[in-house]
Order: C-alpha cells, then sequence, then structure tokens
C-alpha cells in the first residue's frame, strides 16, 4: 500500500534520512519507532509530500513518484496526522475537517458542519466538540481528536499516525484503537509512530527501528520483546528497571514547598506540602482540576489561597511572580507555550535565567554558553549547534531544550506538566534521571503526569484529583501504577467529558467571538455620534449633506476593504495611497479627452492592468524576495509617488468630464458608488466564508506552513490577495478623479493610513486570519462619521484624532476582551 524506496534527506549539518527503502502492506498495523532526531517524522513527512526529498521514490498504491505532494498524496489515498496537528486555529473545526479533505471526498460548505458532527459523533463519549468552534479555542486533547477524526474520515488506504495519543486521554486512546482495527480489517494500512512501546505492542504487526537516520530494521513484533526494541532503539542495552524502590541516596529534609486553602475556577481547598528533595505526583483522570492547579501555581491561572516557598510567602500571580518567588513551571502545550520560533537554542534555553547570568543588566555570553551547552549536553540535545532555529529540531529535543529552561533558574521549586511528553524512550529515562538530581541537590518537585508507570518511578507520594480537591493521598508501597490507576478511576464517580472548550455554546457566545462583533460595536458607536450631531444641528439629517458626506465615505471604504484583502492573510500594504495618485495621473492621459464609451472601458481595463502589476511587485518582494511586507510596500509607496510627480509634477491634465459624470451619478442623493462599495464588502464577506477560496484565503493568513501541509497553493492565494488589493484601489482612485478632476499625484497619500485604521477598526488582525469585510466598511463610516460630526459640532479639527483615538482604543479593547474570555471558556 505504501514503499518508500532508497529515500534521503539532508538538512545543513545533519543527515536526516540515509537510503531507506519501506514497505507497508495491506491490512498491516506498521510501528515505525526511534529516538528523537532519528527520522521518524521527516520519513513520513516525504512520504505524505510535505517534505522533499533528495532522492528516492514514494509509492502509493502502485502509484510511483520521486517529488509528491500533499496533494497528490491525499488524492492517491494517504491521510496523515503529524505530531503538531496540522489545524489552522482561525478556522472553525468544520472548515478544517473539510479543507484537509481530498477534493473528491468534500461536501459542500454549506453541508460541512452537519458532515462533521457526524464524523465527531464517534467521539462523543470522550470528547464533546462544537464543529462552528475556531479550533484555536480547543484544548490539546481536542485538536488531536479533530485531526485523527478528519484523517480516518477520508477512508484512506494508508494512514499515517504521528505520536496519536501523546495528548489523548485513555478513553480516546481506547477508541482510537478501535477505530485503527476497523480500518486494517477493510483493507487498509497503518503507519503508527510512537515512543510507548507498549501501545506499540498492543497494536501493531510489524515493527521498523529508525536509529540516526537509517533503517536499523523491520521486524514480525511478535517476534521481539519490548526490551529488544529499546535496545535496537537506542543501539545498547539500557536499563529501564530503575524503580523509585531501588532508591537513589535522596534525603528528604524540610518542608520547602507549601500550600494553603488554594482555590480556582476549577479547584478549591487545595492543601499540600513538599519537603526539600522530594517528588509529589498529581494523577487523576484528565479534568479533575489537576493540572488548573499546578497552573495557577506556575502563574497561569486565577487563585486565592497561600503559596509558601521556605520561609517566605509568594504570590504567584503571573509566571515572572512565580519564577521571583522560587517557583518553575513546564508547560504541557510545547508548541504554544513552550517555543520560542525564531530564536536560537540558546536563546530558548537561558531565557527564563537571565538574571544568573547578567551583570547589571549586561548578559555574559560566555557565561550563558556555558550553562546552556553544559544543560543540552547533560539532556542529549541532538542539533548542529546551539545556535540553530529550536523550530528545526524535532519535537522532543525541543522539549529538552524547555527542561534546560526550566532547570537552568535553579528555582526551588520546579512545577513539571508532562514532563515527558513526545520524548523518546532513552531520552525519557535521562529526564527521569535528571529531576531526581535537581531533587537530590534540595529541590521540591511536582510532577503532573497521565502516566501512571511514570509516577510510580519517579515519585515519593502521589496526590490524586478528584472535581478539583484532593481525593487521596498514596505513599509508600502504595505508590505503583496499578494501585494509581485505580485510585484516579476509584475517586471520580463519574467521568466527566473532557474539557476541551469547544462543547455547545450560545448564541451571545458565538457572537461574541464572531469576527462581526467589532463591526457591530462601530455601528453602535456611529449611531450615537449621529443622534449627538443630530442634536446640535439641523443641518446633519439632510439630503445636502449626505450627499456631500457619502462620496467621501465610499472613496474610504475601497480603501479599507482594499487594505482588509491583504490584511487576512497577514500582510500590510502601504503602497494604496501613492497607488491610487497614480492611477489618477495615469487617468489624466488615458481618459483626457472626450472619449467614447469604449474608449472609456479601455481606459479602465488599463487603469486595472496597472493596478494589478503593482500587486504583482508587492507580491513578488514578499514571496520570492522574501522581503518583510512591511518594508516591501514601504518601498513601493516611495517608486510610486516618484513616477507619479516625474509624470506631473503639479496637478495637471484634465479628466473626460463624461466620465467623471457617469461615475459620479446618483440615486436621490445616494452615489451609485456608494452603493458599490457595499456591494462589493457584502460579496466578499460571503466568499470570506462561503467558498472555497475564502477559506483558503483565511487558512493562508492563519498558518502559511499548515495551509501548505493541508494541500493550499499559500503563493498563488498571496498572489491573488496582493493583485486584488491593488485592483480594488481602482474604484477609490476613480472616486478621486471626481474630486480633483486633474491628474494630481499626491491625492491619494492620506488615505494609506487612514485604510489601516479603518480595517482595524474593524477587527482585522495584523497577524492575519482574522477580519470582516462588512468590518472595514464600518470601519469607513466610523471614521468618516467622526470627521463630519467634529465640524458639526463646532469643535477643534484635532478632535478628530481625539475621538478616533479613543474610539480606537475602546473598541480594541472590548473586542480583546471579549476574544480572551471565549477562549479561556
Amino acid at each position: 500500500m505504501l514503499r518508500l524506496d532508497a529515500v534521503d534527506k539532508r538538512y545543513p549539518g545533519v543527515h536526516a534520512i540515509k537510503g531507506v527503502s519501506l514497505a507497508v502492506r495491506e491490512g498491516q498495523i506498521h510501528a515505525l519507532v526511534g529516538q528523537n532526531g532519528a527520522g521518524k517524522s521527516t520519513l513520513v513527512g516525504i512520504a505524505a509530500g510535505s517534505v522533499s526529498a533528495d532522492s528516492g521514490t514514494v509509492e502509493i498504491d502502485g502509484e510511483v513518484t520521486d517529488s509528491p505532494t500533499p496533494g497528490w498524496c491525499r488524492e492517491k489515498g494517504l491521510a496523515i496526522v503529524y505530531q503538531e496537528p496540522a489545524l489552522l486555529p482561525d478556522l472553525t473545526v468544520a472548515e478544517n475537517m473539510r479543507l484537509g479533505m481530498p477534493a473528491h471526498a468534500r461536501p459542500s460548505i454549506a453541508d460541512q458542519v452537519g458532515w462533521a458532527e457526524k464524523i465527531l459523533a464517534q467521539w462523543s463519549s470522550v470528547v464533546s466538540i462544537d464543529p462552528r468552534t475556531p479550533v484555536r479555542e480547543l484544548r490539546p486533547d481536542a485538536r488531536f481528536v479533530v485531526e485523527i477524526a478528519r484523517a480516518l474520515a477520508e477512508e484512506p488506504k494508508v494512514i499515517v499516525l504521528d505520536e496519536p495519543t501523546e495528548h489523548l486521554l485513555p478513553p480516546a486512546v481506547a477508541e482510537l484503537f478501535e477505530l485503527i482495527s476497523e480500518h486494517t480489517a477493510n483493507g487498509g494500512a497503518v503507519v503508527y509512530i510512537s515512543h510507548r512501546l507498549n501501545e506499540v505492542k498492543q497494536i501493531a504487526d510489524t515493527v521498523s527501528v529508525l536509529r540516526d537516520g537509517a533503517l536499523v530494521g523491520t521486524f514480525d513484533a511478535a517476534d521481539v520483546t519490548e526490551q529488544d526494541v529499546v535496545n535496537l532503539v537506542v543501539g545498547r542495552e539500557l536499563d529501564r528497571q530503575f524503580t523509585r524502590t531501588s532508591g537513589d541516596g535522596r534525603a528528604l529534609g524540610e518542608d520547602l514547598f507549601a500550600v494553603s486553602d488554594f482555590s480556582g475556577k476549577r479547584f478549591e481547598d487545595i492543601g499540600l506540602t513538599v519537603r526539600a528533595g522530594e517528588i509529589v505526583g498529581f494523577a487523576g483522570v484528565e479534568g479533575q482540576g489537576q493540572r488548573d492547579v499546578i497552573r495557577a501555581l506556575g502563574g497561569l491561572g486565577g487563585h486565592r489561597g497561600s503559596v509558601r516557598v521556605g520561609d517566605r510567602r509568594v504570590d504567584p500571580s503571573s509566571p515572572s511572580a512565580a519564577l521571583k518567588g522560587g517557583i518553575s513551571y513546564l508547560t504541557h502545550d510545547r508548541h504554544v507555550e513552550g517555543v520560542l520560533g525564531g530564536l536560537s537554542l540558546r536563546e530558548n534555553a537561558s531565557l527564563s535565567a537571565l538574571r544568573r547570568i547578567a551583570t547589571a543588566g549586561v548578559v555574559s555570553r560566555m557565561r550563558e554558553r556555558k550553562l546552556t551547552s553544559d544543560s543540552f549536553q547533560a539532556m542529549h540535545v541532538k542539533a548542529p549547534s546551539s545556535e540553530v532555529d529550536i523550530a528545526t529540531l524535532s519535537g522532543g529535543n525541543q522539549q529538552k531544550v524547555v527542561l534546560s529552561r526550566v532547570l537552568l533558574t535553579d528555582s526551588d521549586v520546579i512545577l513539571a506538566d508532562e514532563p515527558t511528553q513526545g520524548v523518546d524512550i532513552g531520552a525519557r529515562e535521562e529526564i527521569y534521571g535528571i529531576l531526581r538530581s535537581a531533587a537530590a541537590e534540595g529541590k521540591a518537585i511536582v510532577v503532573l503526569s497521565s502516566s501512571a508507570a511514570e509516577l510510580e518511578q519517579l515519585c515519593d507520594r502521589v496526590l490524586v484529583f478528584s472535581r478539583g480537591h484532593i481525593a487521596r493521598e498514596l505513599v509508600g508501597d502504595d505508590v505503583n501504577e496499578h494501585a494509581i490507576a485505580q485510585a484516579a478511576l476509584s475517586a471520580t464517580d463519574q467521568r466527566e467529558k473532557a474539557e476541551s472548550g469547544a462543547g455547545r455554546v450560545s448564541f451571545w457566545h458565538r457572537m461574541s467571538r464572531s469576527d462581526l462583533t467589532p463591526g457591530a460595536i462601530l455601528a453602535i458607536a456611529t449611531i450615537i455620534l449621529g443622534i449627538v450631531a443630530a442634536t446640535q444641528s439641523d443641518t446633519y439629517l439632510t439630503s445636502r449633506n449626505f450627499s456631500l458626506v457619502l462620496p467621501l465615505l465610499a472613496t474610504l471604504a475601497f480603501f479599507a476593504i482594499a487594505q482588509q484583502v491583504v490584511m487576512m492573510i497577514g500582510g500590510i500594504d502601504l503602497s494604496v495611497g501613492p497607488l491610487a495618485g497614480l492611477l489618477v495621473v495615469v487617468a489624466s492621459f488615458i481618459l483626457s479627452g472626450y472619449r467614447t464609451p469604449i474608449g472609456m472601458v479601455l481606459g479602465v481595463v488599463v487603469l486595472v492592468v496597472v493596478a494589478a502589476v503593482v500587486g504583482a511587485i508587492n507580491w513578488s518582494l514578499i514571496t520570492l524576495v522574501r522581503i518583510n511586507p512591511l518594508i516591501a510596500t514601504l518601498v513601493t509607496f516611495t517608486a510610486l509617488q516618484g513616477i507619479a510627480l516625474l509624470l506631473r509634477p503639479l496637478p495637471a491634465g484634465k479628466i473626460d468630464p463624461f466620465f467623471l459624470s457617469y461615475v459620479s451619478g446618483t440615486w436621490g442623493f445616494i452615489p451609485v458608488m456608494a452603493v458599490v462599495a457595499i456591494v462589493v464588502a457584502v460579496g466578499l464577506e460571503f466568499c470570506l466564508f462561503r467558498t472555497t477560496f475564502g477559506i483558503k484565503l483565511r487558512a493562508t493568513g492563519s498558518a502559511v506552513k499548515t495551509a501548505d501541509r493541508n494541500g493550499v497553493r499559500t503563493k498563488w492565494i498571496a498572489l491573488c490577495a496582493y493583485a486584488g488589493c491593488s485592483v480594488l484601489v481602482v474604484p477609490a482612485a476613480i472616486l478621486l478623479m471626481v474630486q480633483s478632476g486633474t491628474g494630481n499625484a499626491s491625492i491619494g497619500d492620506s488615505y494609506t493610513l487612514a485604510s489601516i485604521g479603518a480595517a482595524v477598526l474593524g477587527g482585522a488582525s495584523i497577524f492575519g486570519g482574522r477580519g470582516s469585510f462588512v468590518g472595514a466598511l464600518l470601519g469607513a463610516v466610523l471614521v468618516t462619521q467622526i470627521n463630519t460630526v467634529v465640524q458639526f459640532l463646532g469643535l477643534p479639527l484635532y478632535w478628530q484624532q481625539w475621538l478616533l483615538g479613543g474610539l480606537t482604543i475602546l473598541a480594541a479593547a472590548f473586542y480583546s476582551k471579549t476574544r480572551t474570555l471565549t477562549e479561556r471558556k
């Protein structure tokens, strides 16, 4: 079903895959095991088309290629669940599921919610997920459920599961294994990557071992023991029999960490003490409050109560406050909260320990390199050097670097939340040893783990949580895997579903997180300002006033809508103002005389072509040359200004009055172009959420690399966005022609910042993925309203800036607060 033949891949300084050949047969669960950095994820990335091999071929169900793409692999019948879910955070669950499907299996956009509900219903006993929920609001376990459910829904010939159970709760793991068995029973094949050898032995038919990028061998799972696999993985005999009872020479000291009357949103009246040199475990069925407690102690959750470290009281109101008080926290969500992409390994590891390596605020680079180098060596971090970007490392090596950061703080208390998550077999034992060594140095350590076996190996005591309380304490001989699992299950009368933050939500909840919410706020603000102006002036609500204001509104609206297009992909276009000026200048040449209707149409076509070329230039600088959008469009801004001034140093050249009379037509006092602006905004809003292109546009802005993995042609989408932005400036430029009547090179300059302001007011995110064209339109309405009302009230012009700035802050603060509250849910 899947064959890799002589696949080879090199990165700078690393030979990641060394001529690997692998065959996965029909009806077979083929396990792929190896240490972090052994090449497992790279190999399956090549099989899925998301990583390009230097040489070798990929064959799926008889179809062979040496250059697979995600789209080709998906169409041929391969589905993959990555170690980090390939989901777009700003798209809904249903949109993500549909986008990841092969073209022939995709439901219509109108049917995607109902389709997703049916698929997710298989998981309803373990997690409740509303398909209309944005993925950014899901907990890690729910994100993995969505990814797995989507992959299985493709009914693929081959499904690749890369560490699928790392974030799953036990009931979800059982459900996954059942679905995998059904898939292979129906003739499918599964590639299963996992560090959990008990799972591998439980479900695998065949085991292949990778070490240092090379295939060590492929074995019948029934013919090798778990210990055999361990030795093959690490390349040596590894004693995995160390237990808490074998002793490590630790002596427990006085109480070092004391918590009393500790309460928060999902826990109450927590009391515990940890002695110097002691390791205490947190256990329990997921969602019983243990994770909320450890995060609150690390400064990542609201709380009340007393926390003491030694003889001093600590208020962990934030991570920095907790760290200052001697408490260091290791997060369980490495991808979101742990890794600082774009920074080196050294910078990632030393960030929380700067006080140890700085004098008067100046960092000692020598001391920093010595500390981080020693830590990486002790943790066996595999990397070409400590200066490479942490994003280039495997997941397990990233986890080691994050753990190094915690240990380098030299805090008295270490809170370790799933410390070995995503870490290979050999490194897991090394991390156990490091935590024991830290305890032997007199640290107080709290470990939260979903693995009872891990808690047995590490802990002196285990506290079992149920419904936000400590239900039971296990000590001495009771600290064993069986007793911990039994206590966790018996402590909770009825297991609650995982709190994914994704259950059914109310109408008002959905409204609060909607991208249309900022627009609604702007509409209310506009109406209030209109009422104020109407009470102060009889001429405000007159057709004459509207006939003067609405053309100005239409002009800014087109600029704001244009800006919103590129902001959807995380870009920005500073050149829209000078582009409009250049188009007005060009029109003064090509639309200067009395033209026939055909001549006018051809003139407009020329303006569209000029605009599209400018958009393509912006795209080339940003996407191909890889210049930051601000810098690239600032360069274009200057160039367009120079060209326009070269053509028309002073305003000159009369534009065809008949053409201007056509575009300035009205229906009563309402300009036709104002209606066109509304239609365009509403039409683009529909396209954004109800068409494939719109969803791909949002996906590109949400996470471009993940969108690539899902088969989205992100470069093409970016080209359409920048060209589309420039083309939408054409109607704005035409309205400016009506205002000037001549070729004025600087007439559009003031609209650049105004367009950005209107889009941001309407809810656009400067990081991409979120926004609304109707919101951008309403942002333009508010800006125009402020300028008008200030004049009607007889206020000084600086009030325009004061009102606009104040309302922007209020609207953004309210929107941000509702978004934050929603995500916390």
